[in-house]
């Protein structure tokens, strides 16, 4: 029997050329899994969404479900300046948007290579956690900037989801209060920075081959068991600025 994996991204317009990259290396990767992929969107233009529909047709292991963000009403979004953007904190609304018949998701960003299988991530046992995530590389910074006791602080661009748990514990709610107490006052990473808050280390440390990640392509390097590249901060592998390195070209 087949195992279904399901997948979510939070978009807006844009990032959906570059989610669909996404989408095409996973499949290309996990062939042997059934890939449910759940997009939370604000606004997308209409040639991108037929070329997202039209990756599906290609594969037959593929299926997407879009959900168009129409009210935002008591949510608060505090975006810093940069190239982050509202759609980062669409992650929170997986549990409240999507069926209740999912009960667990890999949440991932739109800025993700996938060179490998994503089964033994979905199998994770989070043991009780409501997500698992892979510490992030300027943590100490992170966890005296926003005031973390636990001293782990994670990179939210992949997370193991438990989504009834996450229904349960109200964590959306809570999240979006969390913002609402601190405004602007200490939030460099945005949603990253809420999710830490609020879950001050009370999450399954995942392994670093999940979550890789390439700062500007020259901090940190790929290394050949990598499942997930993840190309963060402002220089992305599409930008022609882009230093030439085998990461750019997996890319």
């Amino acid at each position: 029997m087949r195992d279904t994996i399901h997948v979510g991204f939070g978009i807006d317009q844009n990032f959906a050329a570059f989610a669909g990259v996404t989408i095409t290396s996973l499949v290309h990767n996990n062939l042997d899994s059934d890939l449910v992929v759940h997009i939370i969107y604000d606004r997308l233009f209409e040639p991108d969404i037929r070329r997202l529909k039209q990756t599906e047709q290609l594969y037959r292991n593929l299926t997407l479900h879009f959900y168009q963000l129409a009210n935002t009403e008591g949510m608060t979004f505090v975006v810093p300046s940069g190239h982050i953007t509202q759609a980062m904190y669409y992650r929170y609304l997986f549990a409240d948007i999507i069926p209740e018949s999912v009960t667990k998701i890999i949440y991932l960003d739109a800025d993700i290579i996938c060179k490998g299988s994503l089964l033994p991530l979905w199998q994770t046992d989070l043991q009780g956690y409501i997500l698992g995530a892979v510490r992030d590389w300027g943590e100490e910074k992170s966890c005296e900037r926003i005031g973390l006791t636990s001293g782990r602080y994670f990179n939210s661009g992949v997370l193991l989801m438990d989504l009834a748990k996450w229904r349960v514990d109200k964590l959306t709610q809570r999240l979006f209060q969390w913002l609402r107490d601190v405004e602007d006052t200490k939030i460099l990473w945005g949603d990253q920075d809420a999710l830490n808050g609020v879950v001050d280390g009370e999450f399954l440390e995942l392994d670093k081959r999940y979550n890789c990640i390439i700062v500007n392509n020259t901090l940190l390097e790929m290394h050949a068991d990598d499942v997930i590249v993840h190309y963060i901060d402002y220089v992305k592998p599409w930008h022609v600025f882009c230093l030439n390195t085998p990461e750019k070209e997996l890319y």
